[in-house]
């Protein structure tokens, strides 16, 4: 698996001018083990904060083991796809304290909220991640990757062998989630191009909290 990785760099760097620094991603595969020390000893069953690794999982046919929250909050909103402004109308800070809390609590609540508060406990879920899903080794050489025109794709497709299985798996189902969010967009407003802007600074956030910066943004 080391040697796929250092072939993969090699690519990167050769074919696309794309570099990546190897430690960064020699370290990222031992990401889950770490994750699991970390957190070993703290409160079960909590989801927010939590490194993305060590979460409750849930198998899911075709994509492997996706955290449970993250299961459970796009099928619940699946059902409810055709809401005018999903994602974009914010929830109740009143509703989403409590549901935050109650999920936290290991309580199952979802069914019972409004999908712009689910809508917005999602968003939350990925912000509050110690490290973004987007792994920020490799999120210049992915800005990098959507400049190549014809080449994009293939670049695209060879960073992401650079991230961790479970990452990459989660990043499958709910890239296909947003999908069928947006095949609704005549109904919930939501195409792609919505959806990338609201989604872009969760999945890309740095681990201090700051704010994007306006040259992070345009990319």
């Amino acid at each position: 698996r080391r040697l796929v990785r250092l072939a993969v760099l090699e690519e990167l760097r050769a074919s696309y001018g794309i570099k990546v620094k190897s430690g960064s991603c020699l370290a990222a595969a031992k990401q889950p083990a770490t994750a699991a020390a970390e957190v070993r000893g703290r409160g079960a069953g909590k989801i927010f904060g939590i490194p993305f690794h060590v979460l409750p999982q849930s198998l899911v046919p075709e994509y492997g083991y996706i955290p449970s929250f993250l299961v459970d909050a796009c099928e619940y909103l699946e059902e409810h796809v055709h809401t005018e402004g999903l994602f974009r109308k914010s929830g109740s800070l009143v509703r989403l304290k409590a549901l935050k809390s109650k999920l936290d609590q290991g309580e199952n609540c979802l069914s019972a909220a409004l999908p712009c508060d689910v809508a917005g406990l999602l968003k939350q879920f990925f912000r509050e991640l110690p490290e973004p899903i987007l792994p920020p080794h490799l999120q210049e050489g992915l800005f990098k990757a959507q400049q190549l025109g014809n080449e994009k794709k293939t670049a695209t497709v060879l960073l992401s062998c650079l991230m961790a299985d479970r990452t990459v798996e989660a990043l499958r189902y709910f890239f296909n989630f947003l999908r069928t969010v947006s095949l609704r967009s005549n109904e919930n407003r939501m195409d792609s191009s919505n959806l990338a802007v609201i989604f872009a600074p969760n999945l890309l956030h740095s681990n201090e909290n700051e704010k994007m910066s306006a040259s992070t943004e345009k990319k």
